[in-house]
């Protein structure tokens, strides 16, 4: 059986092009053009940052949900402005027979002016190839932070006996040594490779660089990660500015053995 999986960081319903506006029907229309069979969602919520005002639809999961008829479950991380729940989510077309939210510890010490943010990680079973997990992250910025999303990422591991795929924005790239355990532990679905870069979406072709903010790397920082089961058959981005991050697609075979 084949399967269609997504990992997109929607930015909090951002558009990403000259015009930087928010809205949510951007990224539905990519998801919907695209026809995954699962997607990981992260920074999915009402999100002030960087001066966009809160997009008004208070249930953003279930909004994708019913636009794009899909089984959705969220998982919140923290509440913005104490109101506003932000995190992850999953959407599916294959019943979801049961979803948790675990939250990734705060480091015990914070570096003065670090940009920390309670983090978690999305648990979801899937009907779907007898029953798989999905796990669905957005790992911290700060060094503390990452060493303690893998951690809890394979601590969870553990206990899972079913097929299992891991994605997400992890703020890494692939060579950063404090994301080894997570090579070791599951196949990576881009073999390890630095491309396709992922962030930022809004890259010129003539100087290789994001128009909005030249001065930092282009680099890969999103993934999806699978289980001996999963036979992976095509890894693309998607060219996209809805989001500053292009969506990460994988086509899987299953492997029954």
């Amino acid at each position: 059986m084949k399967l269609k999986v997504m990992s997109y960081n929607i930015q909090s319903g951002r558009n990403y092009g000259e015009v930087l506006t928010r809205g949510y029907d951007w990224q539905i229309e990519v998801i919907r053009n695209a026809a995954p069979d699962i997607v990981g969602v992260q920074e999915m919520g009402r999100h002030p940052s960087a001066g966009f005002p809160l997009y008004p639809i208070d249930n953003p999961t279930e909004y994708f949900s019913k636009e794009l008829g899909m089984y959705a479950y969220f998982a919140q991380a923290i509440l913005v402005q104490g109101k506003y729940p932000y995190g992850n989510a999953i959407l599916s077309k294959y019943p979801i027979k049961s979803a948790k939210t675990v939250i990734i510890p705060d480091p015990e010490r914070k570096q003065e002016g670090g940009n920390y943010e309670t983090r978690c990680v999305l648990v979801a079973e899937i009907d779907v190839l007898g029953g798989i997990t999905v796990l669905v992250s957005h790992f911290g910025l700060m060094e503390e932070e990452k060493v303690n999303a893998v951690n809890t990422v394979l601590e969870i591991l553990k206990d899972i006996k079913s097929p299992v795929l891991f994605m997400g924005d992890l703020n890494m790239k692939p060579d950063d040594e404090t994301l080894k355990p997570i090579f070791a532990a599951l196949n990576d679905t881009a073999n390890g490779a630095l491309t396709p870069f992922t962030w930022p979406s809004d890259v010129d072709k003539d100087t290789g660089k994001g128009r909005r903010a030249p001065q930092e790397e282009v680099r890969k920082i999103d993934y999806m990660f699978a289980s001996k089961h999963f036979n992976t058959k095509k890894v693309q981005t998607l060219q996209t500015r809805a989001s500053d991050h292009l969506p990460y697609v994988v086509d899987f075979d299953f492997n029954e053995n």
